[in-house]
C-alpha cells in the first residue's frame, strides 16, 4: 500500500497478522468451534483487520498531504484497484446479470477488494474537508449511519444490500479519519490493559450482534472497533524490533489481495473447513515470502 511507516515499530508485523486473520474470517476458521466462540472471532476479533488497515492509512495520509503527494497517493490506490479488479475479472465476470450490476460491482469492488475504493473515498473526503473539526463530525455521522443501517438489516427491520452500508463512506472513511486525526496529535502512551479491555469490548459487542441477528452471522462494523482499532495501532507503534518493515507491509497487502484466489483454488482441490484455511494461509504466506526476496521485490511492490 502507498504509505511510509516507522519501519522499526510493530505496525508492519501487525498488518501481516491481520492479513492472516482475514483469511481465517473468509474461510470460517475455526470450523466446528462452539457458536459463541465462532461469533466472537468471525464477527468479533477478526473484524479488526480492515479498520486497523484504514487507521494506518489515514495516519500516514497526513504526511502525504503535507508533502504534496496526496494526489499521487490516491492515484496509486486507484491503480491498484484497477489492476486487482482485472486479475479477478475471470472470477466475477461470468456472473454479471446487467449493466447496472456491473456498474455497482466496479464502483463498490469485488468481494475483499471493496477496501480499495473505500480507501480512495476516505482519502478524498479528508482531502476535501481538511478541517479537523469538520472531519471529526463527518466521521461520527458516517459511522453512526453505517451502524444504523447494519442494525436495521441484521435485525430484519429492513432489507438493505451490503454494498450500501459496508462501503468507503460509512465504514472506511470513519476509520481513515480517525488515523488522520491521530497523526495531528501527540501520541499517547497506550497501556496493554487498555488494548485488552478494548478487545474484550469487541467480543462483548459481537455477542450483542449475535442476539440482534438471531444467531446469524455477517457483522461488518461495530462501535467498539472505533476504540479498539486506534488503540491496537498506537500500541503496535510503541513496540520496536529488527524486522524488515517494508517487506512485511508489502507481504501483508499481497496476502490480503491474493487470498481469495487461493481460496477458490483450495475449493477446487476439495479442501474445506480448517484444512482449507490452513492451506490458504500457508500458500498465501509462502507466495508473499517468495516475492519478498530482494531480486523479486519490484514485482511485489507492483502488486501492492
Amino acid at each position: 500500500m502507498p504509505e511510509a511507516t516507522n519501519r522499526n515499530s510493530a505496525i508492519d508485523p501487525l498488518r501481516l497478522l491481520l492479513a492472516l486473520s482475514v483469511i481465517a474470517l473468509h474461510s470460517g476458521f475455526p470450523d466446528g468451534a462452539p457458536a459463541l466462540v465462532y461469533q466472537s472471532l468471525i464477527n468479533g476479533l477478526f473484524r479488526l483487520a480492515v479498520p486497523v488497515f484504514a487507521v494506518i492509512s489515514g495516519f500516514f495520509f497526513l504526511g502525504a498531504m503535507r508533502s504534496g503527494r496526496a494526489g499521487a497517493y490516491i492515484g496509486r490506490i486507484l491503480s491498484l484497484y484497477a489492476m486487482w479488479m482485472v486479475i479477478y475479472l475471470p472470477i466475477y465476470g461470468p456472473d454479471f446479470t446487467s449493466v447496472g450490476h456491473a456498474a455497482q460491482l466496479f464502483f463498490f469492488g469485488y468481494f475483499h477488494l471493496w477496501f480499495l475504493p473505500g480507501l480512495a473515498i476516505g482519502a478524498m473526503l479528508v482531502l476535501v474537508l481538511r478541517n479537523r473539526a469538520v472531519i471529526a463530525v463527518a466521521a461520527v455521522i458516517c459511522a453512526m449511519t453505517g451502524l444504523l443501517l447494519e442494525y436495521l438489516t441484521l435485525s430484519g427491520r429492513a432489507s438493505i444490500e451490503l454494498d450500501f452500508y459496508r462501503n468507503g463512506l460509512f465504514v472506511i472513511f470513519p476509520f481513515f479519519a480517525s488515523g488522520w486525526l491521530l497523526a495531528g496529535m501527540p501520541r499517547p502512551n497506550v497501556r496493554v490493559s487498555w488494548i485488552a479491555l478494548s478487545l474484550l469490548g469487541v467480543v462483548a459487542e459481537s455477542m450483542w450482534w449475535y442476539r440482534v441477528a438471531g444467531g446469524g452471522y455477517g457483522v461488518d462494523t461495530m462501535a467498539s472497533l472505533f476504540l479498539a482499532a486506534p488503540l491496537l495501532f498506537l500500541g503496535a507503534g510503541q513496540i520496536r524490533g529488527g524486522w524488515d518493515g517494508k517487506r512485511l507491509a508489502s507481504m501483508a497487502a499481497f496476502i490480503y489481495f491474493i487470498h481469495v484466489l487461493i481460496m477458490i483454488t483450495a475449493s477446487r482441490f476439495g479442501l474445506e473447513g480448517n484444512a482449507k484455511a490452513g492451506f490458504v494461509m500457508a500458500v498465501s504466506l509462502a507466495l508473499a515470502w517468495w516475492l519478498g526476496a530482494e531480486h523479486r521485490r519490484p514485482v511485489l511492490r507492483l502488486l501492492t
